[in-house]
């Protein structure tokens, strides 16, 4: 009997498959471990990269800002007439509580102010008046004293002016101020036209606190007669306004029922009795704060006024911490009759020159094991940067 034909088939094992799924196994948790930490070194470096721009763009603001910090615009001659018991020209609440801190956020935080007249962010020329066709103005006070005539509403005390642009020309408007640069004449905006392109007429008359303080402009019609060929420059600005920087909560993120830490720009006019925030005028600077902190030195860095200190508010923060810590540097480093910054309460900011350190402190947006200390619980990263600066008003008596 002949024997048959025996087909083999090739093939694998099942141990042979066991030991080749195990080495793929192995190989994929390997990739797999690879790819986490790709994944998360990159996630890590963009919230690096997101806290250290956020820190910049607040430096740059804050850089701009403070060179503006004591700017006096409406007297040049004389500092306008602040209360420095209750609201001076330049100070710092330092520690102070940040409402509705929820714990993993910042729990205080310094608070900066300081006073300024705001320039608007363009210049006009004169383009007409209310008077005769002319030159210049036909009436001025003097003109209509010595002429013993009366003032016409709406023509003596009436300018227009060319803004540039139908925006700017939007801008203006009343309670404002004008120097009119040919004589530097200032003038309260009391009443603002329809702009017409880029022209806005106005009429002027006396500040609202001129009669009590004795500063600003004193009426209307102008004491001067002004050219009014369009080659005077007119500038705009905001009188006496005052400006904070603080930390405070804000309900951006859904996720977070207490908000997130924000650092937080507020102005509005200013108040003898203390600060009052237009809640119109406030801009968010940079979100995520972790911490705010202003420190001061009046002998060129090499002590800082309310580092480390735990005293907070007015009266203990400031008055009687860090413009002591101030008095004390001067009485050391201080030159004649700038030995205190008693000597000139309402502006001495103005008279001593003082470097001024921001530190800003922004924390990763989410919370991870990475940036914790034992690897395993969740936390915040933090990143702080610092702008040391010597405002451009400060210490301007002694340059």
């Amino acid at each position: 009997m002949a024997k048959g034909n025996r087909c083999t088939e090739a093939g694998f094992s099942l141990v042979e498959l066991l030991v080749a799924v195990m080495f793929v196994g192995i190989l994929m948790a390997g990739m797999a471990n690879v790819f986490k930490s790709s994944v998360s070194t990159l996630t890590t470096s963009s919230e690096g990269i997101s806290s250290a721009r956020r820190n910049r763009m607040s430096i740059d603001l804050l850089y701009d800002d403070m060179n503006t910090a004591g700017l006096y615009i409406t007297n040049l001659s004389a500092p306008p007439q602040l209360n420095p018991l209750t609201c001076p020209a330049f100070f710092i609440k330092p520690n102070m509580a940040v409402a509705g801190a929820a714990t993993g956020d910042p729990q205080t935080a310094d608070q900066l102010y300081f006073y300024l007249d705001q320039p608007l962010p363009f210049e006009g020329t004169l383009a007409g008046t209310g008077g005769a066709a002319g030159a210049y103005l036909a009436k001025s006070a003097s003109t209509l004293v010595m002429n013993q005539a009366t003032v016409s509403a709406g023509v003596d005390n009436s300018f227009s002016v060319d803004c540039g642009s139908p925006t700017y020309a939007g801008m203006v408007q009343v309670g404002q101020s004008v120097i009119i640069k040919d004589s530097w004449e200032v003038l309260n905006i009391q009443t603002v036209n329809p702009p017409v392109g880029n022209t806005v007429t106005f009429t002027v008359g006396p500040s609202a606190s001129v009669a009590m303080t004795g500063v600003g402009p004193s009426g209307a019609p102008p004491k001067t007669q002004h050219i009014q060929n369009g080659s005077v420059g007119v500038l705009f600005y905001q009188p006496a306004q005052m400006v904070c920087y603080s930390v405070q909560m804000k309900l951006y993120d859904p996720q977070k029922a207490t908000g997130t830490p924000c650092l937080v720009r507020d102005q509005g006019a200013y108040n003898s009795a203390g600060f009052v925030a237009v809640p119109a005028l406030q801009t968010i600077v940079a979100e995520n704060i972790a911490n705010f902190k202003v420190y001061l030195s009046a002998n060129s860095g090499q002590s800082w006024a309310g580092l480390n200190a735990a005293y907070s508010d007015f009266g203990n923060g400031w008055t009687n911490g860090i413009l002591t810590d101030l008095n004390t540097q001067l009485a050391t480093a201080g030159r004649a009759n700038f030995t205190k910054t008693s000597v000139d309460p309402y502006g001495w900011f103005r008279d001593i020159p003082t470097l001024v350190r921001l530190d800003i402190t922004t924390r990763t947006a989410m919370q991870r094991s990475e940036y914790s200390s034992n690897g395993t619980t969740l936390a915040y990263k933090n990143f702080t940067q610092s702008l040391v600066i010597l405002p451009r008003h400060s210490g301007l008596t002694m340059n």
